[in-house]
């Protein structure tokens, strides 16, 4: 078995909680701002300092100490806000229990967390206030066995019209900190006072799926501080560093890497949303992003179609092997030179770190041409999160990076030798302390030597770098015997111009064998480009140009790998609020609706699966 353990690349300082962390970010950087936000997409942005976001934690947290809440667990869910990142600081400070919640969760599955975690208290965006009222009346009946004692709105000046608090359970956080700033002024100095035990679980991050099947990951102070710490050693964010955060704040990889960047003394620009991605870009001026391959993936679509109208197509091809050439030799002009697509997503942007899935060779190409660092992250909740990240010193095309500092990774296998597949397994201080109230599972996961069983296969290659193959469980086991990976065949298939997404699944045939399958998320009016015509292409005119596209695919991979049957959709996939598909919820959709019809995979190669 091969290991690998990552090295520094800057020097960081290390916090033994995340309170110490986050005090000593608002102390050093005071006079910075820490976060930027609106209430909504049609109001001004509004800016927190450092100074000011240190003291509404101090007086949050102070309350939470003077209450009967103290060391209880407490939940917090809604959209990306101020005082979400406020409100889950201000938990983990009094070394009580953070229960983040995903926002999109309906209300019953919400309920069954809210059950299972046994939370006291809720924090809540005031686009939840409907569902927590239902949610008391519920509990108020019997029918449900949560036990929220206290409703925390976040700021009630965003509930509706005809909203309002059904009675005293329900409160306004800001007149909670003004209790504890009175607290405060009275001489009270219990916040910093209180001990922490960084060792011991003060986290329950559920993970997506369904309620009854997702698993509660417990995770530490030590687990976030050490991944904090890992981090800062290996990327470079500035004090006054504006980030662009988008990704729901309850998610471990935002969550975590926005602790990074206040660590860093960086600034949260908090998005309005998806559809106003660009204008925030544009009006923020970021120097920094963390997300998703998806969000990049469209953000280039855009830049790519703004160079075609423009008529720059071919200088800008003549021009990207000149200032690669220029940079070889130390003089890089690229961001000069391409200023007008860099300014398209703001100007400043000097450093995009994606992560959650991989993302095609072309993406990160076009980025580093341009002049941004362009690095692939790998991670896992359990693994609070990051594991992996290319630099700027190890950037291998393909590959997550090489293991961060105090972190070892290896693949399970008897080989050493650069290249041998087996499955990623990992050893350091981020690794969670188990599944809450569920020991069958940590024991599947921990070994008793103490890895981390990631689920993901991959492997080393001579640079240290690890590249991921594909998922354990989403592997295809082929009647032959033969193994084939989806997440290898996906990356090929989205290389077609016009394929916007693919997924890739095991179809059972008529034959009692497997066959590789694929459906395709289209874009209609690329394709009617790509063929030549000035409209959107029609069922007739996809469905040749896919069948060559695929034709083509399949000559790039061994015969057992081939896709043998496909079909086409508009209809977007079945993701999580990270944007990753659910692939057993997305291939049960597909074929539920091809056996409603009365027609198998095969029926439906080469054809829309919308029109059935």
């Amino acid at each position: 078995m091969r290991e690998i353990t990552g090295t520094a690349i800057y020097s960081a300082d290390y916090y033994d909680n995340l309170r110490e962390l986050i005090m000593h970010a608002c102390d050093k950087h005071a006079a910075l701002d820490a976060f930027i936000f609106r209430r909504n997409p049609k109001q001004s942005e509004i800016h927190r300092t450092f100074a000011e976001y240190g003291d509404d934690i101090k007086a949050l947290g102070t309350y939470i100490l003077n209450s009967p809440y103290k060391g209880e667990r407490l939940a917090v869910v809604g959209a990306n806000c101020y005082e979400w990142f406020l409100s889950y600081t201000a938990i983990l400070s009094t070394d009580s229990v953070g229960v983040p919640l995903d926002r999109m969760l309906p209300e019953d599955e919400l309920i069954a967390l809210l059950e299972r975690s046994q939370a006291k208290v809720i924090f809540y965006q005031p686009k939840h206030h409907a569902m927590m009222v239902s949610v008391e009346k519920k509990q108020k009946e019997g029918s449900i066995k949560s036990c929220i004692e206290r409703f925390i709105c976040m700021y009630p000046e965003g509930l509706g019209k005809d909203e309002s608090f059904p009675d005293d359970s329900f409160v306004d956080m800001y007149d909670l900190i003004a209790k504890g700033r009175e607290l405060i002024q009275n001489g009270d100095d219990s916040f910093m006072k209180t001990p922490i035990n960084s060792e011991e679980p003060r986290i329950i991050l559920f993970t997506s799926g369904t309620t009854s099947m997702s698993k509660g990951v417990l995770l530490t102070h030590k687990n976030i501080c050490s991944n904090v710490y890992s981090i800062a050693q290996t990327l470079l964010v500035m004090p006054g560093d504006r980030a662009f955060s988008i990704l729901p704040l309850h998610h471990t990889f935002e969550n975590t890497c926005d602790f990074f960047i206040l660590f860093a003394g960086g600034c949260l620009c908090l998005s309005d949303g998806l559809r106003y991605i660009v204008k925030n870009l544009k009006e923020w001026h970021p120097e920094v992003c963390i997300s998703v391959p998806l969000l990049y993936e469209n953000i280039y679509s855009k830049i790519e179609e703004g160079i075609k109208a423009s008529g720059k197509e071919k200088l800008i091809s003549i021009m990207i092997p000149v200032t690669k050439f220029l940079k070889s030799v130390g003089i890089d002009v690229r961001r000069a030179v391409f200023k007008e697509i860099i300014d398209n997503i703001g100007g400043d942007m000097r450093m995009i770190v994606i992560g959650g899935a991989g993302i095609d060779k072309k993406y990160v190409d076009a980025f580093t041409n341009f002049g941004i660092d362009f690095f692939m992250g790998y991670g896992l909740t359990e693994t609070s999160p990051v594991i992996s990240v290319t630099n700027e010193a190890v950037n291998v095309h393909g590959s997550v990076g090489k293991p961060l500092v105090g972190i070892t990774v290896a693949i399970d296998t008897e080989e050493k030798a650069p290249n041998t597949i087996g499955e990623i397994i990992t050893k350091s201080d981020c690794i969670m302390t188990g599944y809450f109230e569920n020991e069958e599972a940590t024991k599947e996961a921990i070994d008793e030597n103490g890895w981390f069983h990631t689920g993901d296969m991959g492997y080393i290659d001579k640079t240290g770098s690890i590249h991921i193959t594909g998922r354990v469980k989403s592997m295809i086991v082929l009647t032959s015997g033969k193994k084939a990976f989806p997440e290898e065949i996906e990356a090929l298939i989205a290389e077609i111009k016009g394929v916007s997404e693919a997924f890739v699944w095991g179809a059972g045939n008529d034959r009692g064998q497997v066959d590789i399958t694929a459906k395709l998320l289209i874009d209609r009016a690329v394709i009617g480009r790509e063929i030549g015509i000035d409209r959107d292409a029609t069922d007739p005119e996809v469905s040749d140009y896919l069948s060559e596209k695929m034709r083509e695919v399949n000559h790039k991979m061994p015969s057992y790998k081939i896709v043998h049957t496909y079909m086409y959709s508009e209809t977007d996939m079945i993701k999580t609020t990270t944007l990753k598909i659910k692939r057993s919820k997305e291939q049960e959709a597909i074929e539920t609706k091809i056996a409603a019809a009365g027609l198998s995979v095969k029926d439906l190669n080469g054809k829309n699966l919308d029109r059935i």
